[in-house]
């Protein structure tokens, strides 16, 4: 068998790497027709990867006609004619596969033409992305004003909360935990939610649930499908970019959006009817501006999606976290589940460590998203369930809710007054009705980067508006987060900030670049 080594740092997807040296193998003669391929298993422990990796791989270069599975005996290299050798470590290289079969990103819908364009443009969002990252990380080194964490306040938690509800749980089902759980989460968890979907309107059945760790990886399973269907994937943007740079990662490419107070844009979303799509929105208390969807663009996406068959992946980690105003409509209940994938957790509401989150669809797309999950991690941790489960049913979930949205709900409001007070007439920025974070825009030709980087000298840190967005726009804007941000530090924060900004707006605008520093010094 060749040796096969793969690069989990490169853009290239994995599987995609071990197909091409198998392909390079066949064209240089390592492997001649009759061969047979190590098992999925054997493969997948020598390489380092998961058994799903290497599945996609050999079913690739069977419908390339470059393999044949056969039930109970194994995959087999076929005869071929000719092929392109295919270099891995050359990005250009253009895979060739038959006619017929061809499954590569140039006839996928959505994809630039040529796999070399493709390439270059992602390496292009990436490293944009990388140094803007690296940035943040630098950032938070320091003892600054942190208006840039956009996730639950631990302080907000009694001491030895977590103890408490850890045994609490095992005082009741220590066995169930010691256990391996469904594949799909526990039955008990998946009736609570329902229970608890109810109360707002909507009416699911546990079969429609499928428990992850945290919606980031129901975001993974999500993409991982998408690829497979050759759905074109769209994003409204701004929005948290942990999401697109997921569907990314697996193969997918991504585009774009523009998000308003009320929602995507209708006029560009228009520009993708005409073949089925996946479209990506977070329409309670968006991450970053705070907005939310409202009834009439809501029920203008409905209608784009019945008539371009159309799924919307809908992002609603914040939904509990709503201070004030009514519930919005859910796209289970006005689309049906057919179309719509619902992804959550309680991640933002009570803790991101317990990594506990779920999706809902129609029965038929979870039954198969199981599968893909099961090939991940088999399931979710039991006892955290448990203990989720244990939050839910005995009232202290609700009551944590209860004080945690009061004290946010001041953190805001304060931030509001102080924005109000301080900043300059040409700065403007939106009012969340509940979650974490706001949106704040200068004026056109004025950078939030070069501003990032004069605030943190001051003493401050937020989050740039590039970093919400694949393509790095935004570059004028950027998040406020008010999440981990005590009452004492906001008003100073915001002065500090304010006066930053006329500093930046005493200059003249300018085009402030690529990479969002402009003429920075």
């Amino acid at each position: 068998m060749v040796d096969i080594e793969v690069d989990k740092k490169s853009d290239r997807p994995l599987y995609v790497q071990i197909r091409d040296h198998l392909k390079t193998a066949v064209t240089k003669g390592e492997l001649k027709p009759g061969d047979k391929l190590p098992s999925v298993n054997c493969m997948a422990k020598r390489i380092g990867v998961t058994q799903a990796t290497v599945r996609r791989a050999f079913e690739d270069l069977t419908k390339e006609g470059l393999a044949r599975s056969h039930v109970g005996r194994g995959t087999f290299i076929e005869a071929v004619k000719t092929i392109e050798a295919v270099d891995p470590g050359d990005p250009f290289k253009h895979p060739v596969s038959s006619p017929g079969n061809r499954q590569n990103w140039d006839h996928m819908p959505g994809r630039p033409a040529g796999h070399g364009y493709r390439y270059v443009a992602r390496q292009l969002r990436s490293g944009i992305s990388k140094g803007l990252l690296d940035l943040m990380r630098i950032a938070r080194q320091g003892d600054l004003i942190n208006f840039s964490n956009g996730i639950p306040d631990p302080a907000f938690h009694d001491p030895g909360f977590l103890k408490d509800v850890a045994l609490e749980t095992l005082e009741n089902e220590t066995k169930t935990y010691l256990a391996a759980s469904d594949s799909q989460g526990l039955m008990e968890l998946r009736q609570e939610l329902c229970t608890r979907y109810e109360k707002k309107g909507v009416f699911i059945s546990p079969d429609q649930i499928l428990i992850t760790n945290g919606s980031q990886q129901a975001a993974s399973i999500v993409a991982m499908d998408t690829i497979e269907q050759s759905r074109r994937v769209i994003f409204e943007t701004p929005c948290f970019q942990g999401i697109p740079e997921t569907f990314n990662a697996h193969g997918n490419w991504v585009d774009t959006v523009g998000r308003d107070g009320q929602g995507p844009i209708l006029d560009q979303l228009e520009g993708f009817s005409g073949q089925p799509a996946l479209l990506y929105i977070c329409p309670d208390l968006h991450n970053p501006t705070g907005t939310n969807l409202t009834d009439e663009r809501h029920d203008a996406l409905v209608a784009w999606a019945q008539k371009n068959r159309g799924i919307i992946l809908s992002d609603d980690i914040f939904q509990d976290l709503r201070y004030e105003g009514p519930a919005l409509k859910s796209m289970l209940t006005t689309l049906g589940s057919d179309q719509t994938i619902v992804i959550s957790s309680i991640s933002k509401s009570l803790a991101c460590g317990f990594r506990v989150g779920w999706m809902i669809s129609s029965n038929e797309r979870i039954r198969a998203y199981t599968r893909l999950k099961r090939l991940m991690d088999q399931a979710c941790p039991p006892l955290m369930q448990g203990m989720v489960l244990n939050l839910f049913k005995s009232g202290r979930y609700d009551l944590h809710l209860e004080h945690v949205k009061n004290l946010y709900q001041k953190r805001r409001d304060l931030l509001l007054e102080s924005l109000q007070q301080l900043m300059p007439k040409a700065v403007s920025w939106t009012r969340p009705k509940g979650g974490f974070s706001l949106w704040v825009s200068m004026p056109r030709g004025y950078s939030s980067i070069a501003l990032l980087l004069s605030a943190i000298d001051k003493g401050v840190n937020f989050l740039p508006g590039p970093l919400f967005d694949i393509d790095q726009r935004f570059v004028r804007s950027f998040r406020l987060s008010w999440a981990w941000t005590d009452e004492d530090q906001i008003s100073e924060g915001v002065e500090i900030l304010a006066d930053t900004i006329k500093e930046l707006l005493s200059q003249q605008p300018g085009d402030a670049g690529l990479s969002g520093l402009g003429h920075f010094q």
